[in-house]
């Protein structure tokens, strides 16, 4: 119960730092729509695609690793994994500086200066953020990204409407709003105290580099299974195309924001308690597997319907057909959301090279289907291949951490759901405004009756804990 009562803390200071400021982003699509036509947007889209394959090569997903590797020491020796961390981070960024430069000179793209930047300052919030978490300084990564988002939102909203610029304010009100947040970090937990020349150690450097080695390739192969699609539908069907996929995504990140939260505060605890020895591995992962998985797929039922009501509202009329891609593209961010909660177990037991394998068989059948379904389904079959390519992944990975952790799954809630989602999906597509709140109000129902006992005990718990003040 202990245990729950810190998952609920921390969840709600992420809440409070990720989601709120992000929400606020996402009800400003409809000034990102009326300003940036689809073919800016499907531009924007898929140079962030291009610009994350990029860094997830040279930068080696190595915050994770400074977090695995500091809960292993304690005081002033977390300046060791911390500094070689900084190490191997600088070493990356002199490699990314110099691809894109090359990348310049050949290609001449356009804007090239602030998609440099959008990338560098991205990854240096990342390494900063995690710092402050190893640090227990949550509350501090939360105001940090609050104020990183507001920053954002005001220079879109100042570059777009007021000096009327395309698609690149996206990418400078990004880095804006960055380095707000780096900042932040930066000061409010005393990073650079944390950095030591002297705390470098070819050991550890080499150990956290040898760690992180599977991580790299880990984020090269979901790559090819998250975001590789954004090339094909460039590709196949053209930028406009995928600015439709682009928004259809930005509301399966609605989803991720809150997915997002309870998968940071699951880091740091299975992080600690693997660090310091756990008794009960397969009742503690099968308890949190089985409600992540229930939490993902009752909000999907509840959110789809919300969507068939909000979207020609929120979304300028001249990204109109992206509102039957939506429902689609929601089923594989949640499978997405599964796939990464279950990787972050295989990271928490130090099994990271595993997850290769079981990305690189996800990313063949995104890869392969996704070329197969766009000549036919157009943009919907991209959907339909992310889905397929994290469902395969899922359930290769399930089976995996069966074998080294022995926990099981709710397979029949995993059918209901599939039943209960095709019900939904058919009536955003073929019903009106009342069934589709009808909808809405029945996936309601059944979370409360699916949660009832686990919100029974959260509810309890925070009562005690108010009375003991």
């Amino acid at each position: 119960m202990k245990e729950l009562w810190r998952f609920v803390k921390t969840s709600g200071i992420y809440f409070m730092g990720t989601v709120l400021t992000k929400l606020i982003t996402f009800l400003l699509l409809p000034i990102y729509t009326a300003y940036i036509d689809p073919d800016g947007m499907g531009i924007y889209d898929v140079a962030t695609a291009y610009v994350t394959f990029l860094c997830s090569v040279v930068y080696l997903d190595i915050w994770s690793a400074v977090m695995r590797f500091t809960y292993e020491y304690s005081g002033t020796g977390q300046k060791k994994p911390i500094s070689n961390g900084a190490a191997i981070f600088v070493c990356s960024t002199l490699v990314y500086s110099a691809i894109m430069l090359g990348v310049y000179m050949i290609f001449h793209v356009e804007y090239m200066l602030f998609i440099y930047f959008y990338g560098l300052l991205a990854n240096m919030q990342y390494f900063c953020g995690y710092v402050a978490r190893t640090q227990g300084k949550n509350v501090l990564y939360a105001a940090g990204g609050i104020a990183g988002s507001l920053v954002t939102i005001l220079a879109n909203i100042i570059l777009l409407v007021g000096f009327r610029m395309d698609y690149s304010a996206l990418f400078l009100s990004s880095c804006v709003g960055y380095i707000a947040n780096i900042l932040i970090l930066v000061i409010g937990a005393k990073i650079n105290r944390l950095i030591s020349v002297s705390a470098y150690e070819k050991s550890l450097f080499k150990q956290m580099f040898i760690f992180s080695l599977p991580l790299c390739v880990n984020s090269v192969a979901y790559w090819f299974l998250s975001s590789y699609n954004r090339v094909a539908i460039t590709n196949v069907l053209g930028t406009a195309a995928n600015g439709m996929y682009s928004i259809a995504g930005r509301f399966g990140s609605f989803i991720t924001l809150f997915t997002s939260c309870f998968t940071m505060a699951w880091q740091e605890i299975s992080y600690s308690k693997e660090a310091k020895g756990m008794e009960d591995q397969s009742g503690f992962y099968t308890s949190a597997v089985n409600s992540y998985i229930r939490f993902l797929g009752m909000g999907l039922i509840m959110i789809v319907p919300v969507v068939y009501v909000i979207y020609p509202i929120m979304i300028n009329e001249s990204y109109a057909p992206g509102k039957s891609m939506v429902p689609l593209y929601l089923m594989a961010t949640v499978a997405s959301a599964v796939s990464s909660f279950l990787g972050n177990i295989f990271t928490a037991i130090k099994k990271n090279d595993l997850l290769f394998y079981t990305t690189v068989v996800g990313s063949v059948v995104n890869v392969l289907t996704v070329h197969l379904l766009l000549p036919i389904m157009g943009v919907q079959g991209a959907s339909i291949a992310l889905f397929l390519g994290f469902g395969i992944n899922c359930v290769i990975r399930i089976k995996m951490l069966q074998k080294y952790l022995g926990f099981t799954v709710e397979w029949k809630f995993l059918i209901a759901f599939v039943l209960m989602f095709a019900i939904a999906f058919g009536i955003y597509n073929f019903g009106n405004l009342w069934m589709n709140i009808a909808v809405c109000i029945v996936g309601a129902v059944i979370t409360l009756l699916v949660f009832r006992e686990p919100l029974t005990k959260i509810l309890g718990n925070i009562k005690d804990k108010m009375e003991k003040g």
